[in-house]
């Protein structure tokens, strides 16, 4: 081969194709583990990894990246996700009753690459802290489940099932929470600032201090809900039930309550309260 040859195939393309770099574990080879006895898949690299249908049940996922992973109607009831890194997985009517999901976040290079959870089971699951902003979880089930200090910013949270849930600080701002049940929740503290609420059920909810200024509470039942010392100013309640609502040191500020049902509310204590137009 000459020196011209020779200079020309250090440029030339090599014509065989790369050889791609895994993206996780093999699913057989997460079978393999998960027949162990701790059943632990803690701190793996799981990246696009298809584990639909899976039974991971009682699995631990702790710490594990589940980036881009195919989770789709997993059984994973009382798996330990704690840490997980949730980037743009799909968990898609996925059973986590009971499972831990604390610190979990889906924070990729700086952005968000929120989950989809929608209609997924997650009754009784431990949320604390994790960071959910812009996550699917329409139509989700949340029974019993604790979210305190979790990010759901503008996350997708319409027609939930959340009676009795803990949302204590939880950031929910810009949240969509229309025709959501939150009957008996305690959302105190939570920030719901510009949050949509038309339709949603918060009958009996306790949202002590919580901030839902600018919010949209059209059509919404908060019969008996506590919302003392609340930041209502300039809420929407139209068509909203406020029946024996307390209300005690709230402020209301810019509020209309006209159009809303106020009978036996409890507004003794609250500022800038002005008594809805009688019809």
């Amino acid at each position: 081969m000459g020196i011209l040859d020779r200079a020309i195939s250090v440029f030339r393309p090599d014509p065989s194709p790369p050889i791609a770099a895994p993206r996780g574990l093999a699913r057989d080879e997460v079978e393999r583990r998960l027949a162990g006895e701790d059943r632990s898949l803690a701190g793996l690299d799981l990246t696009g990894a298809d584990l639909s249908g899976m039974d991971l049940e009682g699995a631990n996922l702790s710490g594990a990246k589940l980036r881009d992973a195919n989770l789709t109607k997993a059984n994973l009831t009382g798996a330990n996700l704690t840490g997980a890194l949730l980037c743009n997985a799909d968990l898609t009517g996925a059973t986590l009753e009971n499972a831990t999901l604390r610190d979990a976040n889906c924070v990729r290079t700086g952005a968000f690459s929120p989950p989809t959870l929608a209609e997924a089971n997650l009754s009784g699951a431990d949320l604390t802290g994790a960071e959910l902003t812009r996550a699917n979880l329409h139509r989700a089930t949340l029974t019993g489940a604790i979210l305190d200090e979790a990010g759901l910013n503008h996350a997708d949270l319409r027609g939930v099932h959340a009676g009795g849930a803990r949302f204590r600080g939880a950031n929910l701002r810009h949240a969509q929470l229309d025709e959501a049940t939150l009957s008996g929740a305690n959302l105190d503290e939570a920030d719901l600032v510009r949050a949509a609420c038309r339709g949603a059920n918060f009958s009996g909810a306790s949202l002590v201090r919580a901030n839902l200024a600018g919010a949209v509470l059209e059509g919404a039942d908060l019969s008996s809900a506590v919302l003392r010392d609340a930041q209502l100013d300039g809420v929407v309640v139209r068509g909203a039930s406020l029946r024996g609502a307390s209300f005690a040191g709230a402020d209301l500020d810019g509020i209309s309550l006209d159009g809303a049902d106020v009978e036996g509310a409890d507004f003794t204590g609250s500022y800038n309260y002005r008594a809805p137009a009688v019809t």
